[in-house]
């Protein structure tokens, strides 16, 4: 009966510690969700600005020290002979490849231009079928640069003289050298409507994408601080009685 005496301080002073780490985290986590959300906040009006800019050609793009989704306008040449294919793009559940073909403009500057989704063939080794678009051609869209974090299952180096380019991440350092030309860092994805060269739109699944906006992360902190609250009630439930219990033992 001592034994079981001497050992409830103990358990109590567990249950007590145990309790005050898992609301410490609930509650630093519930914190960080919040801090998320006024992130996402002034990335998203960041954005929004951006986009509501007048369209920029090329050049005015590449001297922009932070360009990413702004709106751009320009034309120039397809390179039909050196396309990029991105792969493992899914889509509705279907795998393939975002298609990225190289285009120069009259001033000189190379860029790529992601023209869409292309499905996967019946076997790996069978490519999609791409259509050429000869002449000067408008191009219209939003600059895309990917994180440079891109998780790859084999970082390898691109192959030589193997066109299309089949890539896991688009380096643009690594293929502006291949082409021999120097590449803007980062893409134009073509809007949405946007016929090439007379031929129909390819799917654009980026336009489908929308990102987790800031209600989501203050949902998750919603989440987080209730946990927190309903472990500090159990703790508080057992406590009482457990004292209940000690009181009519000894009474």
């Amino acid at each position: 009966m001592s034994n079981t005496k001497d050992r409830s301080p103990v358990l109590s002073w567990i249950a007590f510690l145990a309790t005050f780490a898992v609301v410490a985290l609930c509650l630093r986590l519930s914190w960080w969700q919040l801090e998320r959300a006024e992130e996402k906040r002034l990335w998203l009006t960041a954005q929004e600005e951006k986009a509501r800019q007048p369209a920029a050609d090329l050049p005015a793009l590449l001297a922009d020290p932070s360009p990413l989704h702004r709106q751009a306008a320009f034309s120039g040449s397809l390179d039909n002979a050196h396309n990029v294919l991105l792969d493992n793009r899914i889509r509705n559940g279907v795998a393939g490849y975002h298609l990225l073909t190289p285009l120069q403009t009259r001033e000189g500057h190379w860029v790529l231009i992601n023209r869409g989704w292309l499905p996967r063939g019946a076997r790996r080794e069978q490519l999609p079928e791409i259509h050429a678009i000869s002449g000067r051609i408008p191009v219209e869209g939003t600059v895309y640069r990917p994180s440079r974090e891109t998780f790859v299952l084999q970082n390898a180096p691109l192959p030589d003289n193997q066109w299309p380019l089949r890539v896991q991440k688009v380096d643009f350092d690594a293929i502006g050298e291949k082409l021999g030309v120097e590449l803007a860092p980062f893409e134009i994805r073509v809007r949405p409507d946007l016929a090439l060269g007379g031929h129909p739109p390819l799917p654009r699944p980026w336009q489908e994408i929308a990102p987790m906006g800031p209600d989501k992360h203050k949902a998750y902190a919603l989440q987080w601080f209730a946990l927190a609250m309903a472990a500090l009630l159990i703790y508080v439930a057992a406590a009482v009685r457990n004292r209940r219990k000690t009181r009519e033992e000894h009474s």
